[in-house]
């Protein structure tokens, strides 16, 4: 297989290939920073944090509306909104209140900046076909 097959089926959905590229970015960025001794160890938990909380809650968006379709009970749809909201917030609340120690808010901020992709890219990444 060569290099620009690879390349085609890695990045198929541009999309995905846009949230990675922005989520490989700013972890380049804040690694260069902390390097740098810019900012301390705090920034980069944060950033991990964030992230993973981004990618649960997209995890998350994309079971709801598979579930929603195949079930059509808006309830659990409306559930798994409230627990999408849940893995946004949960995040910076443990960054605001453990004093900084731990996960820096600026940190976990940086990391669920994706977010901000999500209403230009939501239909692409759910992959919602019209019936």
């Amino acid at each position: 297989m060569e290099l620009k097959s690879i390349y085609k089926n890695c990045f198929k959905n541009p999309i995905w290939s846009i949230i990675l590229v922005i989520s490989f970015l700013t972890g380049i960025t804040i690694t260069l920073l902390f390097v740098l001794k810019i900012i301390n160890y705090s920034w980069l938990t944060g950033w991990v944090l964030g992230l993973t909380s981004f990618l649960a809650g997209i995890f998350i968006s994309k079971k709801s509306v598979m579930l929603l379709l195949e079930n059509e009970n808006h309830f659990l749809f409306y559930f798994f909104f409230l627990l999408r909201i849940g893995a946004y917030a949960t995040p910076l609340f443990i960054a605001f209140f453990n004093n900084n120690i731990i996960f820096d808010y600026r940190g976990v901020l940086i990391g669920l900046s994706p977010i901000l992709l999500l209403p230009f890219s939501n239909h692409k990444i759910l992959n919602i076909k019209s019936y």
